[in-house]
């Protein structure tokens, strides 16, 4: 290797990695022919430094946001009553500021804390650290070019050739990079090629990370130094924030504040305990009732209606899933282990109290229940052992959900009167105990959960044992739950207590006809208890069904009688049109020609295909287990038997499966198929059947009879109020079936018909969308 080219491999390494240096923020400036190399250093534009202040800053801006947000949330209640509950964003800071306040009057110069100290250590011993390595990382550079060079050059040929290359003529330095480079491949081999790359990578690699290290660092130490700072700038701040009224015994302070309002500390004392005990659970009711309750600052009339912010018990939670809101099979007789009872009760009620019921009873006078609302809202979270307190906040929901039309409304109604109703033994009142109770039943019959009404009705009973009125209205809820066995029971035992009671033996009626048909033992109680016209008993259903018992009985003149007397008070329509669910003012006749509907078109078609829904029919008549009973115990004899396909609007899939053809066709009969007040459905009458007298439930329906089998036309009659029909095969008539009806089969073989309910025509779309189905 020729002399000159040593130095020239070395001159070329150090432009090579110069420029390498200059694209990493290291910038060379020449001073003139000395050839004094100056390098600046300064950091990468993407490097660590900025994105650390980037981070560091949106941190300061969010913490020092939610400091603002507290301090502006306390600072609005100085001229306001003491916050009954932390505030919602006190939960931030837990862990990181000294909650321990010191009462002083002015703000002392703190020292700093041992850990704020010992970070500080940590930091200089971090930066010592990092310049140690730096220095080491200089003494290595010398021995990895010696190495690189392979013992080729001694450490004084080295500096002489260092002097050669300062000697060089600046215009060499000007020169185009292309030509230096390959002036240095023509000298250099390919071995030492390939070592001078993998060094100056690994010294560019160096160079790179050390200062993206030390930017990092510097930017961590900074941050938390600024983090300490803010942390005993919070502890200062301390001071400023109202203190919350609920302090832990552990934590509370040694004076109380001076400038409290009176009313504050009246509030405290009328809530403040005996005893420790008492004190440490009642601050656990009282964050169980901060949790239950709605926000005091909810605007009833410009939010729509939410759920309650109440937690329910579980079995409340499984009666939402019954009605479209709560499913009352899952609640156990023990409701009353989940409400809030006090502890003890309240000596009396101070004269502050009275005046804020006073004025809150005022506002729902006045009807304003949104303010009413908030103001007994208050008094609940004040007074939580005030019975008045949660009486009025439930009597102010009632009026809420009826203007609103809320059942949600309605629900909190409920839960309000419950937590009432368990300071039982706290109440002295017993009528307006059982007011309540009553009141809260009303609202649980209303929206269909009759199992929690039953545990109201008991919690009643227990407290005025010897009153029939409780034992009836048990009796009525079971009765409108179907539960026969339990009116059975409840009544056989009221009439026990009193004999003469004409509710309990209205009750125990309903039951012997409806319950075992013995309508010769029913008779006495329920004429009793109608001609009696006492409360409770002039309802329609209980006129129809003394009415209905005579029929059967055959006393069909003393029957009309009851039904002209119902029709005088309101009940009926006529003494033939006795439904019960009914729309006024249409039209009403017992039977309709088919244009007459506005349906000819669909009824005319489904006539044409009689033949074929007959055969379907026929097929499944000739099988068993398809065709069941009537179960409405209208029979007195024979045998009446149906098969559903299409029900309250609704298609049967499994039967539908089993008759395709004749549920496609009634489908394209959307008045029928959707009509959600009645049913599309075969029906088969044996020989020998007779069907008691009776109404249908409503007048918004028609009912066609489609005859697909009738053998014995002249042995077969239907009778509507005073007019009769008959049945031939393929011939179709309508009837409304709001008046009454009845129907002899006085033949020897099985009469077969499609029974087709559709909407009264006179109804428009909205009431179908909207009339509750039957």
């Amino acid at each position: 290797m020729s002399g000159d080219v040593q130095p020239r491999k070395r001159k070329d390494k150090r432009r090579k990695r110069d420029d390498d240096e200059s694209s990493h923020g290291v910038h060379i400036t020449k001073m003139g022919n000395d050839d004094v190399h100056l390098h600046v250093h300064h950091d990468h534009g993407t490097g660590g430094h900025w994105c650390a202040k980037i981070i560091f800053f949106s941190l300061m801006a969010a913490l020092l946001g939610v400091v603002a947000l507290i301090i502006m949330e306390n600072r609005g209640l100085e001229d306001l009553d003491t916050p009954l509950s932390e505030s919602r964003f006190s939960n931030y800071f837990d862990g990181w500021v000294d909650e321990h306040r010191v009462e002083h009057e002015g703000h002392d110069v703190q020292e700093p804390s041992g850990e704020a100290l010992d970070d500080h250590d940590d930091h200089d011993e971090l930066e010592d650290h990092e310049e140690e390595e730096e220095d080491d990382h200089e003494e290595e550079e010398e021995p990895l070019s010696a190495e690189l060079d392979e013992g080729e050059a001694t450490p004084e040929e080295d500096e002489e050739e260092a002097d050669q290359e300062d000697e060089e003529p600046e215009e060499e330095e000007d020169e185009e990079e292309g030509e230096e480079e390959n002036n240095a491949g023509e000298n250099i081999t390919a071995e030492d090629d390939v070592e001078d790359e993998e060094a100056d990578e690994e010294d560019e690699e160096e160079e790179e990370v050390e200062p993206t290290v030390e930017a990092t660092t510097e930017a961590t130490a900074e941050y938390e130094e600024d983090e300490d700072n803010v942390d005993e700038g919070d502890a200062d701040d301390e001071d400023e924030v109202p203190p919350s009224e609920e302090t832990p015994p552990s934590e509370a302070p040694e004076e109380e504040d001076d400038d409290q309002p009176e009313e504050e500390e009246e509030v405290e004392q009328s809530q403040e305990p005996t005893a420790a005990a008492d004190d440490a659970e009642n601050n656990e009711d009282k964050d169980d009732d901060d949790d239950d309750f709605e926000s005091l600052d909810q605007d009833v009339e410009d939010e729509p209606v939410k759920l309650s912010s109440q937690k329910p018990d579980q079995d409340d939670q499984d009666d939402q899933d019954n009605n479209g809101e709560k499913d009352p099979q899952e609640e156990g007789s023990s409701w009353l282990a989940s409400q809030i009872k006090p502890k003890d009760a309240p000596a009396e009620n101070n004269e502050l109290f009275e005046q804020e019921l006073r004025k809150a009873n005022q506002e729902m006078v006045r009807e304003n229940y949104a303010q009413a609302l908030r103001s007994f809202n208050m008094l609940t979270l004040r007074y939580t052992d005030e019975p008045l307190a949660h009486l009025g906040r439930a009597k102010v929901l009632a009026h809420l959900a009826e203007r609103q039309q809320s059942n949600q409304r309605l629900w909190e109604a409920i839960d309000a009167y419950k937590r009432y109703l368990a300071f039982e033994e706290l109440i002295t009142s017993d009528a307006e105990f059982i007011a309540a109770g009553e009141s809260c039943i009303k609202h649980l019959r209303f929206l269909g959960n009759h199992h929690q009404a039953v545990n109201i009705h008991e919690l009643l009973i227990e407290r005025s044992p010897g009153n029939p009125h409780l034992r009836n209205q048990l009796s009525l809820t079971h009765l409108m739950a179907n539960n026969l066995r339990q009116v059975e029971q409840v009544s056989f035992n009221t009439l026990k207590l009193a004999p003469d009671d004409a509710v309990a033996q209205l009750h125990y009626g309903l039951v012997l006809k409806q319950l075992y048909g013995d309508y010769l033992q029913a008779l006495p109680f329920l004429k009793y208890a109608v001609e009696s016209e006492e409360e409770g008993t002039q309802e329609p259903f209980f006129y129809l069904a003394l009415g209905e018992t005579l029929q059967r009985l055959s006393r069909q003149p003393e029957a009309m009688q009851v039904f002209s007397k119902g029709v005088a008070k309101g009940f009926y329509t006529s003494q033939y049109q006795r439904s019960l669910y009914n729309v006024p003012g249409l039209k009403a006749q017992p039977f309709w020609e088919p244009h007459e509907t506005g349906y000819q078109r669909h009824l005319e078609k489904l006539q044409f295909h009689w033949r074929t829904i007959r055969d379907e029919a026929l097929e499944l008549l000739g099988k068993t287990g398809f065709f069941e009973d009537e179960a409405e115990q209208l029979r007195h004899k024979g045998v009446w038997q149906q098969f559903e396909l299409f029900s309250q609007g609704r298609r049967m899939g499994d039967n539908c499966q089993k008759t395709p053809k004749t549920c496609a066709l009634v489908q394209q009969f959307p008045e029928s198929s959707g009509c959600r007040r009645g049913q599309v459905k075969f029906s088969v009458m044996k020989a020998n059947t007779h069907v008691w007298p009776h109404c249908g439930p409503t007048n918004c329906r028609l009912r066609a009879h489609l005859t697909l089998v009738a053998p014995e036309p002249k042995k077969t009659l239907l009778r509507v109020a005073e007019q009769e029909r008959t049945w031939r095969e393929g011939e179709l008539f309508i009837f409304d079936d709001s008046f009454e009806h009845e129907v002899w089969h006085n033949g020897s073989l099985p009469r077969l018909v499609l029974i087709l309910d559709m909407w009264h025509p006179e109804l428009s779309s909205h009431q179908r969308r909207n009339l509750p189905a039957i």
